[in-house]
């Protein structure tokens, strides 16, 4: 006995120990106002909010938010599964709305006119309060959307808070006004960006949208028995709709850092290309939309590829206006345009009505004409290296390879006149923003696997690149590769030359800016295409290209 009582009380101090409480600095904000700073001694996040509403009686909990040192940010936190450590950080917020809220809505309901239903019944109306606590939402709270809840509850909360009036005329009316309806939009993304940034998910609008609909039945649109009634909204097939065109507002307005690409001007003036743009008129916009619809059901197809070209040209003046005017990301227009990702062959023939007589100048060229004369500059300069194959044993892959590493040498990152983007950079490492080397047998979802932070820098802007799966001095295949939109476009079996061509006009077709690092390269490419070199840094360009000239 003495043992088992010697182990019983050794079971019970580990276990004391390892609940030792937590050291933590808790900021405690009451409608939004910071009213308390303290360090608590807790457990569970469960104790650290019953110890923040102890001190602020006539609250309830808001939301709970933990300082994350990856992207210095305060983020959103389950209460359920987080864990606490010493000295990590929180931020809490709670409301003396929702006490309040719950006694109004009380009131009302034992207001509500009573109508008699069906046998003999007496009902109320359901309300927009209602929405929230009986019918549609009671099943949405319980339930999932992949990661994401149908969050009603709180954005009944959050129109109480910031704007009022739209429930109240919503009670009053059964509708909402014009500007009602934009007022509702406007908080409801305004919150959504607040919490998830400019970039927000498409199951997070895809939940507002649903919100709003279960809080206001009567905002439901149902044209055919596909949609559910959210569609005006957001529309998860076509990314449309009220939330994504205040988005797509907010981002025009951000600074280049922010943005997910950097993107180029509405014409292409720093690099002496005039790209002229046209007003749609509305018949041909209607039109262009219905082209639209037709190219992304129809199914990709050699069969097909004669209609979804004639869907490609009918659009292109529609597309390069949207494109141009409203800066969407790559993921927005490969969304809108899938065929561009199953067939890129059509990035040639957008490229080709960009630049009319420049699509195929760079096939022409650069095996032909460029690849030769960078060799012969190494030779000349004695910068081959000796564990290259000797030129009469060398295939051409391998020698269009060892002329971009060439190039990039040629014309390296440069300390002077750094812009927005740049990250330091050497020069064995520049070749990694335009083409990136995996062992074959990679899969290629894995390149669009890791966090954005690691794969961009500290500048937090990567732009596109090539990826390829094998070496490029043998037969490999090429992906273009945009991992802050998770895109990734396969290419042919056309070899990097090839590759190289598909990357620039894709830049170009998505309004991309070059990356920084290699801005000289993509400029002396610009050259290639016989396209005025941009470019403030051109002296290293100009040089390389007279003495390529000089060669016979």
């Amino acid at each position: 006995m003495e043992g088992a009582s010697l182990g019983l009380h050794h079971y019970q101090s580990n276990t004391q120990d390892n609940l030792q409480p937590s050291k933590v600095l808790v900021t405690t904000f009451k409608d939004k106002t910071e009213v308390a700073k303290n360090i608590f001694h807790v457990n569970s996040a469960k104790d650290l909010i019953d110890q923040s509403l102890a001190q602020q009686t006539g609250c309830v909990l808001d939301r709970l938010l933990k300082y994350n040192t990856d992207f210095m940010e305060y983020i959103d936190v389950d209460m359920n599964e987080e864990e606490l450590k010493d000295l990590d950080r929180y931020h809490i917020f709670l409301s003396t709305q929702g006490t309040q809220v719950e006694c109004v809505e009380a009131n009302q309901n034992q207001a509500q006119p009573h109508t008699e239903g069906a046998g003999g019944q007496w009902e109320t109306e359901p309300s927009a309060s209602e929405a929230c606590q009986s019918g549609p939402l009671e099943k949405c709270q319980g339930e999932n959307d992949g990661v994401h809840r149908f969050d009603a509850p709180n954005l009944v909360v959050l129109i109480n808070n910031k704007a009022p009036s739209v429930l109240a005329e919503y009670e009053k009316s059964g509708t909402l006004s014009l500007a009602s309806r934009k007022l509702l939009v406007r908080t409801g993304v305004s919150d959504l960006v607040e919490r998830r940034g400019f970039y927000p998910s498409n199951a997070d609008k895809l939940m507002l949208a649903k919100s709003i609909t279960t809080i206001f039945p009567s905002l439901k649109i149902k044209i055919q028995e596909a949609n559910e009634g959210f569609e005006h909204f957001y529309d998860p097939v076509s990314h449309c709709g009220f939330i994504e065109l205040k988005l797509r507002n907010l981002r025009r307005n951000l600074h280049e850092d922010q943005r997910r690409y950097r993107k180029r001007g509405k014409s292409s003036e720093a690099s002496g290309v005039a790209i002229t743009l046209q007003a749609i008129s509305e018949g041909e916009e209607e039109s262009a939309k219905d082209w639209i619809t037709a190219t992304k059901r129809i199914r990709p197809s050699p069969e097909n590829l004669t209609s979804i070209k004639m869907g490609m040209q009918k659009t292109f003046n529609n597309r390069r206006f949207w494109i141009s005017s409203q800066s969407p990301t790559v993921e927005e227009i490969l969304q809108e345009y899938p065929r561009f990702v199953d067939m890129p062959y059509l990035i040639d023939a957008e490229f080709a009505r960009m630049f009319p007589g420049k699509e195929d100048l760079f096939l022409r060229k650069w095996e032909g004409h460029i690849v030769p004369k960078l060799l012969k500059v190494a030779t000349l300069e004695n910068e081959n290296d000796p564990s290259e194959p000797s030129v009469g044993e060398e295939i051409d892959e391998s020698r269009c390879f060892r002329a971009l590493k060439l190039l990039t040498r040629y014309l390296p990152p440069t300390a002077s006149g750094r812009s927005k983007g740049w990250t330091k950079c050497s020069v064995k490492s520049a070749l990694s923003y335009i083409l990136e080397v995996k062992p074959t047998g990679t899969s290629i979802p894995s390149l669009l696997q890791g966090s954005l932070e690691a794969a961009a820098g500290a500048a937090g802007v990567h732009q596109p690149k090539l990826v390829c799966i094998g070496h490029p001095s043998t037969t490999a295949q090429y992906i273009i590769v945009a991992r802050n939109d998770k895109v990734a476009i396969p290419l042919q079996d056309e070899g990097l030359t090839c590759a190289l061509d598909k990357l620039f006009k894709m830049l170009w077709v998505c309004n991309v800016a070059y990356p920084v690092q290699l801005e000289s390269v993509y400029s002396f490419f610009e050259h290639v295409y016989d396209m005025p070199i941009s470019g403030a840094k051109r002296s290293k360009v100009l040089e390389l290209i007279a003495k390529l000239q000089a060669l016979v």
